[in-house]
């Protein structure tokens, strides 16, 4: 399959396999050196994502490096890719001719291991580099000198031409990098207008603020899981990044709801997401209602309450996506102040997400259906009180009109519904569905009428997950599940 020879005026590629890697290299021996030739005669290819695996298990680094990359690249991502192989595509010596890091302004990689040793060979040979995205899932904590450090985002100080620096780390945390650290990078790129932190777990609010007051070009700003990270880091956020749009602060246990009075004076702020920040509670929630572009709040597992909710409902945003999921203790009489109020959300809502909250009624679907006709989807997973009754209604919307919103469902272990709930999606209910979500129980049932297999050939354009992922199955490769029965 050599691309190269047919399209050579080809700008941007993207290959991806979902196969796993030891199935992958047991069937093609080298596959790693084949995929030269794939685009080696795309003399004008700008673009190159490659999303499997690069690492063979069955070689080490120095017998293959890389595939050939045209010299001309500007942005490459590489899914996973050891830190040892991806080091290879930075020369350690000069030399005359182009090189692909002389053009590349974007990298992404997806690593086992982030390094010291990786970061400068990428800020001492990427001269142009503009976004930088480094991910890595390290199995165990990573010992020295395998791992990231100080000296590390030291040398991303270097970078000052950076506007986006994606730094994050799952499984583990990056503990041998603190506030010097971070304070070297703010004080090195002063042009940043994203940045995206997870696994500092040393860092504090002295390292957070210092990015924040770095420079007024910031207008995303996301930390996930900071131990150290409180409400003073927010402070005068409003003065420090005046055009801040997007802010997303997850899994943060020290951040309460003086966070969310800090962020009431940014005007421009669009996307607020406190998903995880356990100590948000109503009187933060006051002040997140009178962000006048908020379009998506999400404030999972936060202690509101319905009194919290009744002053978003009577708020001034433009709410257009909301998630509320596992806040245990709001209640059907809190989504009726919601949508009932004097503000605007019930118009503009299109997306809610309230599954694991056990006070969700029958009640609340009603609300929702008689007066959030535009909501596109709607998650009420684990709702154990929901009933076919209330589906029912749902399932009404826009019957009047002849036009249903609603494209999205997912009621996966909603444990009330009756064995037969799936009649309720048969026509003329629903008709708009393209997604439901079901869990693995009602795949499994037997004796059901309708059954799953007979309900998808009645709505072709229907798509029944009975896995129970999030909405959409987003990067989910699942078998057709009329054979699952």
């Amino acid at each position: 399959m050599a691309i190269g020879e047919r399209c050579r005026d080809l700008r941007s590629l993207k290959l991806e396999v979902a196969v796993a890697p030891e199935v992958l290299y047991s069937r093609y021996s080298g596959f790693s050196t084949c995929l030269a030739p794939i685009y080696a005669g795309c003399i004008y290819l700008e673009t190159l994502w490659v999303k499997f695996p690069l690492l063979d298990p069955h070689t080490t680094d120095s017998e293959t490096g890389l595939p050939f990359l045209q010299s001309n690249l500007k942005e490459l991502l590489l899914q996973p890719v050891s830190h040892s192989r991806a080091k290879t595509v930075f020369p350690r010596i000069t030399s005359l001719t182009k090189h692909v890091t002389d053009s590349l302004e974007s990298l992404s990689l997806v690593l086992d291991t982030m390094t010291d040793e990786l970061v400068m060979l990428i800020t001492s040979n990427v001269h142009n580099l503009v976004e930088l995205c480094l991910e890595d899932e390290p199995v165990t904590q990573p010992n020295l000198p395998e791992d990231l450090t100080n000296v590390g985002l030291q040398a991303l100080g270097l970078c000052h031409n950076l506007r986006h620096l994606s730094l994050t780390r799952r499984y583990c945390d990056f503990r041998r990098v603190n506030d010097f650290g971070i304070l070297m990078l703010a004080e090195g790129c002063k042009q940043l207008r994203a940045i995206r932190l997870s696994g500092f777990s040393k860092v504090s609010d002295a390292g957070y603020a210092a990015l924040l007051h770095s420079g007024k070009d910031l207008k995303k700003f996301e930390v996930s899981n900071g131990l150290c990270l409180s409400d003073l880091a927010c402070l005068d956020l409003d003065k420090a990044a005046p055009n801040i749009t997007e802010v997303r602060l997850l899994n943060c246990a020290l951040l309460t709801s003086d966070t969310a009075i800090s962020l009431a004076p940014c005007t421009n702020l669009r996307v607020l997401d406190l998903s995880g920040c356990k100590s948000i509670a109503d009187s933060g929630l006051v002040s997140i209602s009178q962000l006048p572009k908020l379009t998506l709040l999400d404030l999972a597992g936060a202690d509101i309450t319905d009194a919290g909710l009744s002053a978003l409902g009577n708020g001034r945003c433009l709410i257009s996506s909301l998630c509320l999921r596992g806040c245990r203790r709001i209640g059907s009489n809190g989504i009726a102040s919601l949508l009932c109020g004097t503000g605007t959300i019930n118009k503009t809502l299109v997306s809610l997400d309230i599954g694991n909250v056990p006070r969700i009624s029958c009640r609340a679907v009603t609300v929702i259906a008689k007066n959030c006709e535009q909501i596109n989807s709607l998650c009420l997973r684990n709702c154990l009180l929901i009933t076919d009754s209330s589906l029912e209604v749902l399932g009404s919307m826009g019957r009047d009109s002849s036009k249903c919103s609603l494209r999205m469902l997912d009621l996966a272990y909603c444990s009330k519904l009756s064995r037969n709930f799936l009649r309720l999606f048969e026509p003329p209910l629903f008709r708009g569905l393209r997604w439901l979500g079901v869990g693995k129980n009602v795949v499994q049932r037997r004796g059901c009428s309708p059954t799953v297999a007979e309900l998808l050939e009645r709505k072709p354009g229907l798509t029944i997950c009975g896995n129970a992922c999030d909405m959409g199955c987003r990067n989910k490769c699942h078998p057709d599940i009329r054979f699952l029965q």
